[in-house]
């Protein structure tokens, strides 16, 4: 039997979107393996059948970074182990080392200590309690790190990287200012003001220090039989500045170019650390969601509560929250009331009241008042990290057009490079001018570099899916966020979607004072969806219910009881029939006219109805808006329901739907929904189990987050509030995201359709050509950075 499973991990190290595609292939030789490799994010992700795996994984993905050059972030995992000999401690490394996540496994008998090492992202309680389980020898683990402190040190370790990165680029500024003075000096009054001893001097440093990042990569590069940004780098920095070494030598000083070789490294490594900035920015979504993920908990132990680290709070742990403080797990609350903030889990801005037997969701913010719960969900079970791994794996994976953007980077240097060939030849030919063919040569290896390229449709597809998280909607997939802004119609379920799926009273008609006590009291036992809403309707009255006995429910009909030795009861029809009401002549006699309608429930004391009531699934303050916000976009909205028609006529038309389909069954809306897709791309809306199939059936399914799990589990678009216009909202952020991912395109294709002509004809010298670049890419970024800008149009 199939078990498909998905691990993702960080990778460091990568230049440019032509290093990610050869990475990925390089995954991909490994037996049975799904790859993707996403530049923009640095991960990795790897989807495979468990029962397919026919060695061991992470040293097979360790391997491969070795040998590719790229590094990723590992973790090792401490266990005390109870071992008497060599022999104990032979048989645990074999055991343990067949686990595929294991990397390596190292021990010291004389302290009976066991270290296991593995990728830091696959760490988890399932994992730690599997190498417990499997390990011939009693083990138990030593206490790490929390996944927030992880977090942070990580987070720590960037800010380092960061601040290497600026001392880096300020000693490159520092280096080359001389170059730019001097630059300056020679268009001003053409004098020269550094020796070629002082120019080499400076330039010798910038090269081979600060450019040694570029020397590294494109080794790296080659030695995996490709070529990537920084081959065209390399080879266009070196040759200006070898060449400019030899005619130093030679003693030809007039024709130097350290300075072309020096500022197209400086340029390129401050575009570097510029786009370093904001694709962190662009991902800032996954990281404040972590934020918000507490590092320990008050769980009670006894009569006292103990701080224990989140990673130990266990499934029915009473825990303690503080007015104030993180909400740690996912729980129901067994004391106390509270306004709870969800606005960074879901979406929605104003706190919400929560009592007794509410849930609640790590994650979210206690308000003022203290509160104990006992877990349901704790660890990688929680909402918060499920909405994480969703917006993670939607980031990771890949729309159609990411997939038509990495073939082009694929075959994108090379053709450069001919390019840059055919330059220098033609140059040759023409005026066998051999400094003018090198130059407008390293012009177009500068220019040339696919960075702008591979980072259009990446960044702007994790600012989109990021600032859909924010807003309370999650996407599964990009291919998703690609397909919502071409739809044509979106069909609803009612049920859960439209109206709450909750019960509700109209029309409540008393015709004698009795009424709502006898109606109080005969459903108060009771523990049908109507009698709830019917004793909450009555208690928000202040109604104090009759005595009564011999209470009995009828299947189909409705309760009976006595009364001071009379009959009471509630029901439908049937149960008028029962006690011989003439429900025509009663309704006439107080000029009452009652539709015939299956939804109306009477209440009779003897042999009169002394009230009724119709009872109806309630409408969600927010689907008329929603409504119209999607007709406002050009969309045609229509519902299917397996309702009554009267019913479903009369939403229908109170919401302004285009069109509805009454009483259908799963299958016709199946069917319903095939014959629209013939001619239109469409999106269907739903909540319940049945409306699985249709939701598979759409080309854009979307589930209400309070639905049923199979629901949300098939849907490709999760609500995390159950609030209707968040459709909309997802729909402008699909248009937005697209329309962006359309202007860097057409930018990044555009400059190097006119830059590369331009600096092969000899109109861009090598430094131009550095300064252009770095441009191009940087304006891509913002461009992308500019969606969340536009949110508030949204």
């Amino acid at each position: 039997m199939s078990e498909q499973q998905k691990i993702s991990f960080s990778v460091y190290g990568m230049n440019c979107a032509s290093c990610a595609s050869t990475l990925t292939k390089a995954f991909e030789t490994l037996p049975n393996i799904q790859a993707n490799v996403n530049f923009s994010l640095e991960k990795a992700s790897l989807t495979f059948d468990k029962t397919q795996l026919s060695e061991p994984l992470a040293p097979a993905i360790n391997q491969i970074l070795l040998d590719k050059g790229y590094q990723t972030d590992y973790e090792t995992l401490v266990f005390n182990a109870d071992w008497s000999c060599a022999s104990c401690v032979e048989k645990t490394v074999k055991a343990l080392k067949k686990h595929p996540f294991v990397i390596d496994v190292k021990t010291n008998l004389i302290t009976k200590t066991l270290y296991v090492e593995t990728l830091q992202s696959l760490v988890n309680a399932e994992l730690i309690q599997t190498l417990i389980a499997i390990s011939p020898y009693q083990l138990e683990q030593k206490d790490n790190h929390s996944s927030q402190q992880k977090l942070i040190n990580k987070q720590q370790q960037e800010k380092r990287l960061f601040r290497r990165e600026k001392i880096s680029l300020l000693l490159a500024l520092l280096l080359s200012l001389p170059f730019c003075i001097a630059m300056i000096s020679m268009f001003i009054n053409d004098t020269q003001l550094l020796s070629p001893i002082m120019q080499f001097a400076l330039a010798s440093p910038i090269q081979f220090l600060i450019g040694a990042r570029f020397y590294k990569g494109a080794w790296q590069s080659i030695k995996n039989y490709t070529t990537n940004m920084d081959v065209l780098v390399v080879l266009g920095t070196s040759a200006a500045y070898f060449f400019s070494v030899y005619s130093m030598l030679s003693g030809h000083h007039t024709h130097l170019y350290f300075e072309s070789s020096s500022l197209v490294i400086v340029l390129i490594r401050i575009g570097k650390y510029l786009e370093f900035k904001a694709k962190k920015s662009s991902s800032q979504a996954i990281a404040s969601l972590n934020q918000l993920q507490a590092i320990d908990a008050q769980v009670k132990k006894g009569k006292v509560f103990k701080t224990v680290l989140i990673e130990q709070v266990q499934v029915n742990d009473l825990v303690q929250i503080a007015a104030g403080d993180k909400v740690p797990v996912d729980g129901v609350i067994v004391e106390g009331s509270s306004y709870i903030n969800e606005s960074l889990l879901t979406g929605e801005s104003k706190p919400i009241l929560k009592n007794t037997d509410d849930t609640i969701y790590a994650g979210t913010i206690n308000g003022d008042g203290t509160l104990l719960i006992k877990t349901t969900a704790v660890n990688e079970q929680t909402k918060l990290h499920h909405i994480i791994s969703l917006v993670e794996s939607a980031q990771m994976s890949k729309a159609p057009i990411l997939q038509l953007v990495d073939k082009i980077s694929a075959v994108f240097v090379p053709v450069v490079l001919s390019i840059a060939l055919l330059t220098f030849a033609s140059w040759m030919l023409i005026d066998g001018n051999f400094e003018a063919a090198l130059l407008h040569s390293v012009a177009v290896l500068v220019i040339a570099c696919p960075c702008a390229l591979g980072l259009a449709t990446p960044t702007a597809m994790v600012v989109g899916t990021g600032l859909a998280a924010q807003k309370g909607i999650l996407i599964k997939d990009l291919n998703t966020l690609q397909m919502a802004h071409k739809l044509d119609y979106i069909a609803f379920d009612k049920t859960g979607t439209l109206t709450k799926g909750k019960v509700g009273l109209e029309k409540v008609t008393a015709l004698d004072s009795d009424f709502y006590p006898i109606l109080l009291a005969l459903q108060t036992a009771s523990k049908h969806p109507i009698a709830k809403a019917v004793v909450e309707h009555c208690q928000s009255l202040e109604v104090e219910p009759k005595q009564l006995t011999n209470i009995q429910s009828i299947q189909g009909e409705g309760i009976t009881a006595t009364l001071n030795g009379d009959n009471v009861y509630v029901g439908n029809e049937k149960i008028l029939t029962r006690f011989k009401v003439d429900k025509a002549t009663q309704l006439a006699t107080h000029a009452i006219n009652v539709a015939e309608d299956d939804n109306v429930i009477y209440v009779g004391y003897k042999e009169s109805i002394i009230g009724f009531f119709l009872i109806a699934d309630q409408l969600r303050e927010q689907s008329q808006q929603a409504i119209t916000d999607l007709q406002k976009l050009d969309l045609s909205t229509l519902m299917l329901s397996g309702d009554k028609y009267q019913v479903v006529e009369k939403l229908s038309s109170e919401l302004g739907l285009d069109g509805f389909y009454a009483q259908q069954s799963p299958q016709q809306k199946l069917q319903h929904l095939s014959r629209l897709q013939q001619d239109h791309l469409v999106a269907m809306v739903g909540d319940g189990v049945n409306d699985a199939p249709a939701l598979a059936q759409a080309d854009v399914s979307i589930a209400m987050g309070g639905g049923s799990d199979v629901a949300k589990h098939t849907a490709s678009m999760t609500l995390m509030r159950d609030d209707p216009r968040l459709i909309a909202v997802a729909i402008k952020l699909s248009r937005y995201t697209w329309r962006t991912i359309r202007q860097n395109l057409f930018w990044a294709f555009i400059f190097n359709t006119i830059a590369i002509p331009a600096a092969a004809l000899g109109y861009l010298n090598p430094t131009l050509a550095a300064l252009a670049m770095t441009a191009s890419s940087l304006m891509v970024l913002g461009n992308s950075l500019r969606l969340k800008t536009s949110q508030s149009s949204i």
